[in-house]
């Protein structure tokens, strides 16, 4: 695994020489493929809520300065982002803090992001990394590490009740013309859309999954997304 490696750089001239290049392909003649690099996803690869706008070393360059402008390293990520995880590349335990955005493969069949909405005079969206069926468990020992990093819990709560109160005058109208089925399955047809674009594991999905599947939220309880 690349968190097993070791830098092989020992001489601090010769490292610093190392990491300029980065500066290089961010600046000047090779510009161009530090755009290309970054244009390989447009949302950022650590939390798939902001648009990407810089280039983060998966393992850093301060301490792999060989690997300061090698393309697998560089993953396109937002500024947020960037600057949470900082020097940061594996876990105390010793296993990757984070999926490589080209190299891991997650599954794309069974759900590990999941979300439940609490209804008391509000909606109040959570959300949870869980083990699929058949995950290894390093693997969600990955998910779970970057899920508390980056703070995606509170992140992907904020933006579901964003997105929830967005849709609050559709589902008005769904449940009038034929009540709280009619809603769940407008709900469960807006996540299948999402999903065939994001995959299974997106946050969106994921809380419109979650609001349809929630009796009380589709008999009523969505009233209490707007006060």
């Amino acid at each position: 695994m690349l968190v097993n490696l070791s830098t092989v750089i020992k001489v601090d001239d010769t490292a610093e020489k190392l990491r300029s290049n980065y500066g290089i392909l961010r600046s000047g003649a090779l510009s161009e493929d530090g755009a290309q690099i970054l244009a390989r996803s447009r949302i950022c690869c650590l939390c798939g809520l902001r648009d990407t706008s810089e280039l983060d070393h998966y393992l850093p360059k301060q301490i792999f300065p060989e690997f300061a402008a090698y393309t697998v390293n560089l993953i396109p990520v937002c500024g947020v982002c960037n600057k949470r995880k900082d020097e940061h590349y594996r876990t105390d335990e010793g296993y990757p803090a984070f999926i490589h955005a080209y190299l891991d493969v997650l599954p794309t069949t069974e759900r590990f992001l999941v979300a439940n909405l609490s209804i008391d005079n509000a909606v109040l969206p959570s959300f949870q990394v869980v083990r699929a069926p058949g995950m290894r468990q390093p693997t969600y020992q990955i998910l779970a590490s970057q899920f508390d990093r980056f703070q995606l819990a509170t992140f992907y709560s904020e933006e579901a009740t964003e997105l929830l109160v967005e849709k609050h005058g559709a589902i008005i109208d769904y449940f009038d013309d034929g009540g709280a089925s009619t809603v769940k399955k407008y709900l469960l047809r807006e996540a299948r859309s999402i999903e065939q674009r994001f995959g299974l594991n997106h946050w969106k999905p994921v809380i419109l999954t979650a609001a349809a599947n929630s009796e009380e939220f589709c008999r009523g309880g969505f009233r209490f997304l707007v006060s």
